[in-house]
C-alpha cells in the first residue's frame, strides 16, 4: 500500500541516522511504502526497526510492508523543545496504534484534535533532505 506524500519546505529537524540496518526502511519509505521488522523465527512485527526479537531474541530480522492505519492512541501539543522542532511553534504528537498490532510515536499533522480510538492513517512527509512519518485523521 502507498502512503500519501506530503511536501514540506526546509529540512528535517534531526535527520535520521541511516546505517545498513535501517538503510531498507527509510528507502521505503522514499516509495510511500511503511515497513516494520520482522522476526524470522516468531513473526512478531516491531518499531522501530531492530536487528533482533525483542520478544524471542532472535537475529534473523525481514521487512514487513504494513497498511499504515490505525486508531488513535494518545494526541498532545508540544509547547516546549529544543529550538530546531519549536522553530515552527508548538507541534502534536501522536502514539498510534496500527491494525498489525504496533504502537508508534509520530508527530500529528491531522489538524483538529479527534476522539481517541479514532482512524487513522501514516502519511511519508517529503522535506529537502528527505522523508519523515506522520499522522492524520481518516475519518470518513
Amino acid at each position: 500500500m502507498t502512503l500519501a506524500i506530503i511536501s514540506r519546505a526546509g529540512n528535517r529537524a534531526f535527520p535520521p541516522r541511516v546505517n545498513l540496518h535501517t538503510k531498507p526502511f527509510w528507502v521505503a519509505l522514499e516509495q510511500g511504502r511503511f515497513l516494520l521488522s520482522r522476526c524470522a523465527a516468531c513473526s512478531r512485527l516491531a518499531f522501530p526497526p531492530r536487528s533482533f526479537c525483542p520478544d524471542c531474541g532472535g537475529q534473523a530480522m525481514d521487512w514487513q510492508e504494513v497498511s499504515g492505519k490505525g486508531k488513535l492512541y494518545s494526541l498532545t501539543t508540544v509547547h516546549s523543545g529544543p529550538p530546531q522542532l519549536m522553530a515552527e511553534g508548538p507541534y502534536a504528537g501522536a502514539i498510534i496504534d496500527l491494525v498489525e498490532g504496533v504502537r508508534l510515536v509520530t508527530e500529528w499533522i491531522g489538524g483538529r484534535a479527534v476522539p481517541l480510538d479514532s482512524p487513522v492513517e501514516l502519511v511519508v512527509t517529503r522535506y529537502g533532505d528527505g522523508c519523515l512519518f506522520a499522522a492524520r485523521s481518516a475519518a470518513p
